[in-house]
This record gives structure tokens, C-alpha cells and sequence, in this order.
């Protein structure tokens, strides 16, 4: 069947599975040592999680264990309900950075609040020492025992990098960098300056020289002279000695200011011949593969059977040598680790009434609250004073209230009042 092939934006298409790895196990997080591994991966097969010898979670969200083995973001929002429970183990500090967990972030608001500042049987809080890093007085800020003051984009030097997920155009890699027009007020820092100073006192390879002298002044200077590989750094544009090369080449001492001459933005358009069926175009795997932007100059084909995930079915079945599931958790892996696609309800509605609760909800912040941690900032509620709940009309009509009208919204959690709006582009069940 004929069909227009829609280019893909670099650095991606990926491969499949992305190469990126977690960590294997406890052995990987050692005092004193970076992290043997990424701190966010794709995990390939069950010998990629991060558990230990017994299948139990590493990390405290319990991302990348036989709980949640695919999670490639983490599961941010588990991570205070499981230092509350001292599960897996207890903390004694709990460091959040520009993330409103006490609100929106968790699902689960006026319970998570209360785990902020609930005590045991000694009278000690169960979460100790809580630091947030916020540039707003969110309710976070409010819990914390130490806040470190950050600084908003005005204030500091920020790069949309190839590196992550840069702003590409389908043409070709594009990257850009914010520079500060304002100086930090009173006490805050950009965070970024932080981690870098933090790195160095803590004599983290990266951070040092072999001397043990401090490498990097500050982010500016480690953006510039980071390199990944060879050649490869956080920036695409104006690379080597004089600021000529592009994607790969030396760092360049003068790369912020040749940004700032440009728009802060780096457009490199790709020849035509590079710019389409990227996922097997033999040119561009090769051109992607020499500047860094893929592992292997292999096609990218789609997987419609995956053997990710038949390999964790396996597992569950005990037919896979490496590590296994815990028993309580063998069926549920085996049965939605299916290679092929298949539909099911999400496991949190087959746990609820759907009669009593028939509604789904679908959380999508407007783009000035896009970030959990600008909902409830009270300096933005007084320029931005509303966020609407868009129901189908048809669900007003069935209830009795009309567009406009202020309505509790119930789940089998709490309930939170909203105003809504009639939409037709919203599900009559949604």
C-alpha cells in the first residue's frame, strides 16, 4: 500500500530496544563512586533490572524491579508514599528538585500531604530530613526542612541538547541554549551550578582533574567542555578551535557567545537524500553513527512481535536462566508481557467499582502549568486564574449541570471541585 514516509526528528529514530541501560543491581550504587549505569533506562531482558539477588527493588520508586520493569522515566510519583512506608528500606533524606509532589504529581493529595508529616511510634518523622529545590513557594517548599532557593530561566544558562531531546526540525538536528538577562536575586542558584559544585566536592571523576584539582568552573564551562565521546558534547553548533565544525568537533571557548550571535538556536539541515526512511536510510544510519547519535548503523525496524517483552514472559514461565520474578508476581508478568499487542483495562480500574465511578479522567495541564511544579504557584494563579475541566456535553446533560457550572469530581481517592467546559473533542466517557 503506498504511503508518505514522515521523517523523524534527530537524534531520533532510536534503536529498539534504546541502548541506554539502568544499573544491574546494589553492587552498582557505592559510596564515594558514580552510578554504574544510567539512572534511566530501557531495559532489554529481566537481566537488565536494577533488583537484587533476592528480585527485590533497588531504588526507592521501585522502577526497573519485577514491580515496574519498563518504567523509563522512573515512577517519580511513587517516591514519597514509599519513603512514608520505608519501602524497600527506609531513608533518612529525601531531596526533591522542581517537582510539586505534595500535589499533583502523586495523584493522591490531601493522603501524600499527611505522609510529609506523619511520626511513628517514637514520635520522629517517618520521612526525617526532606530538602526542596524550587523557584516558587509551592506547597513542597512548604514541608521542607532546608529549601534551596532556585532561579527561573531568566537567570540562568539552560541547553535543549542533542544529548536529550533537543527541538529538532524534520530536516535535520536542531539545539538551542537559554542565556540569562537577569542575575539571580538574594540567595538563589541555578541548580545546575549546584550539581556541578556538589560533583566536585564529592571528587567524582567527571569533576576533576587527575590532580584532583576542580575541572569545570561552572555550567557554562562544563557545557562547553564536557565531551560524552571524543568530539561529542552537550552542544551541536560551532564546534572545534575556531567554531567551524558542526555536530562533532573540539570544544570551543567561544560557543555561548557565537549562540547568542545566532538566535541562541543551531539548525543543521541534513542532505535530501539523508532526510527520509531514517530508520533504514544507509547514509544517514552511517552520518548518524560517526556523530554520536546512534551506537550501531543498523536498520531500526518497528517490532510488532517484541522479544523484550517474551523475554520477561519467559521469566515468569521459568524458562529464562537469569533472574526471576517473585512468586506473587510470576502471573501478572506473564500475563501482560504478551509479544503481541492485545487490549486490557489499566490494573487500577480492575481494582475499582466502574458502575460507581464510570468516568475516566485524563490529566493535561495547560501549557503554562505544564510542569507539576507551576500548578499551584501562586504568583501564576494571578495571572493565569483558571483550569478548566473539559467533560463531553453529553456528560452534563446525564448529570444536570451545564458549561460553566462548578462540579465536584469523585474517585475512589477523594474528591476535588473544578469548573468545567463543554467540549465535543473530549470522549463522552473521558
Amino acid at each position: 500500500m503506498p504511503c508518505v514516509d514522515l521523517p523523524h526528528r534527530p537524534p531520533f529514530p532510536r534503536p529498539i530496544p534504546p541502548c541506554a541501560k539502568p544499573p544491574k543491581g546494589p553492587e552498582a550504587v557505592q559510596p564515594g563512586t558514580p552510578l554504574d549505569g544510567m539512572p534511566l533506562g530501557w531495559p532489554a531482558e529481566p537481566d537488565d533490572l536494577f533488583v537484587d539477588d533476592d528480585g527485590q527493588p533497588v531504588r526507592l520508586d521501585k522502577a526497573f524491579s519485577w514491580e515496574y520493569p519498563l518504567s523509563v522515566h522512573g515512577m517519580m510519583h511513587n517516591v514519597i508514599t514509599n519513603a512514608w512506608r520505608g519501602d524497600p528500606y527506609p531513608i533518612d533524606t529525601l531531596m526533591i528538585f522542581m517537582a510539586n509532589m505534595a500535589w499533583n504529581s502523586s495523584m493522591n493529595t490531601s493522603e501524600v500531604r499527611q505522609m510529609l508529616t506523619d511520626k511513628d511510634e517514637k514520635g520522629e518523622y517517618k520521612i526525617p530530613f526532606l530538602v526542596v529545590c524550587d523557584a516558587y513557594q509551592s506547597e513542597m517548599v512548604a514541608f521542607a526542612d532546608l529549601v534551596l532557593p532556585d532561579t527561573t530561566y531568566l537567570e540562568r544558562h539552560d541547553v535543549m541538547s542533542m544529548l536529550d531531546r533537543p527541538i529538532s526540525e524534520f530536516d535535520g538536528p536542531v539545539d538551542s541554549v537559554r542565556i540569562p538577562i537577569l542575575p539571580p536575586k538574594g540567595e538563589c542558584k541555578p541548580f545546575q551550578d549546584v550539581l556541578i559544585e556538589l560533583g566536585t566536592r564529592l571528587q567524582l571523576p567527571i569533576f576533576i582533574n587527575e590532580d584532583g584539582s576542580r575541572r569545570y568552573k561552572d555550567y557554562p564551562d562544563f557545557v562547553v567542555n564536557f565531551e560524552a565521546a571524543p568530539g561529542i558534547g552537550f552542544l551541536a553548533g560551532w564546534r572545534g578551535k575556531d567554531g567551524k565544525k558542526s555536530i562533532r568537533g573540539e570544544p570551543n571557548q567561544r560557543q555561548w557567545q557565537m549562540y547568542e550571535q545566532n538566535n541562541n538556536v543551531f539548525h543543521h539541515e541534513l542532505p535530501k537524500s539523508y532526510q527520509y526512511m531514517r530508520n533504514w536510510n544507509k547514509g544517514y544510519l552511517h552520518w548518524a553513527l560517526h556523530h554520536g547519535l546512534i551506537r550501531y548503523a543498523e536498520p531500526i525496524q518497528i517490532h510488532i512481535y517484541s522479544e523484550v517483552l517474551q523475554k520477561f514472559r519467559l521469566a515468569a514461565q521459568g524458562k529464562w536462566d537469569g533472574k526471576q520474578p517473585p512468586d506473587h508476581l510470576r502471573g501478572r508478568v506473564e500475563t501482560y508481557f504478551d509479544p503481541l499487542p492485545f487490549y486490557y483495562d489499566p490494573l487500577e480500574w480492575q481494582l475499582v467499582d466502574t458502575h460507581v465511578y464510570p468516568l475516566k479522567a485524563i490529566t493535561q495541564r495547560p501549557m503554562a502549568m505544564y510542569h507539576s511544579w507551576d500548578s499551584q504557584n501562586a504568583w501564576l494563579r494571578q495571572i493565569h486564574t483558571y483550569n478548566h475541566l473539559f467533560v463531553n456535553p453529553q456528560v452534563g446533560i446525564s448529570n444536570g449541570f451545564k458549561d460553566g457550572d462548578w462540579v465536584w469530581v469523585e474517585s475512589h481517592h477523594k474528591r476535588v471541585r473544578c469548573q468545567c467546559r463543554f467540549s465535543e473533542a473530549v470522549v463522552h466517557l473521558t
